[in-house]
């Protein structure tokens, strides 16, 4: 539900070609560095020299690359942890030093991601404050229902169309899983 399941998806195919693709580009940027090197044919001049110092910044600059897309990919995969606590919240605010508390980061860097996040529309239906974030469903289901644990029996509040854990036994529910609703 905050998760925009179609640029993640798309993020992510287009950061396997591009890591792929600089990998193989710059395995055969080493075999080729690597023949150079040992080459007898060619006089280990200063044309050799130059040959092998571009070849090694070719390579530098793929390997920096890759290692750039797998930081983001990191950084994105972030996402999903905070998609889940927002989707088990009960009253739509969360603070910072909550999601901080929840993952183990420092909130500095929570506060960091988040607002990466929801800037560039991975995390969709939140509103970043200073001090917290707070569910804004573009929606009309910004209601609250109240639903039986399928496990326990006790009543909770969850949002509709939402999720949350259960308070008594921590089973996790979703709304649009058909749990009994309780009136």
């Amino acid at each position: 539900m905050y998760l925009n399941h179609a640029k993640l998806g798309a993020y992510k195919t287009v950061n396997t070609i591009i890591i792929t693709a600089c990998g193989i580009s710059a395995f055969f940027n080493l075999i080729f560095l690597i023949f150079i090197m040992t080459s007898i044919h060619i006089d280990r001049g200063l044309t050799a020299l130059l040959l092998c110092m571009i070849i090694f910044s070719l390579m530098s600059v793929k390997i920096g690359i890759i290692v750039w897309r797998a930081l983001l990919m990191h950084r994105i995969t972030k996402c999903r942890i905070y998609n889940s606590i927002i989707e088990e919240d009960h009253d739509g605010i969360i603070a910072y030093s909550s999601f901080a508390k929840m993952t183990g980061r420092p909130e500095v860097n929570v506060i960091k991601d988040i607002m990466w996040l929801v800037r560039e529309r991975y995390l969709i239906n939140v509103t970043v404050g200073r001090t917290a974030v707070r569910v804004d469903l573009l929606s009309d289901e910004r209601e609250f229902v109240q639903v039986i644990c399928p496990t326990c029996g006790a009543h909770n509040v969850i949002r509709k169309n939402g999720g949350g854990r259960c308070d008594h036994c921590g089973t996790f529910m979703r709304l649009k899983e058909n749990y009994n609703v309780s009136e």
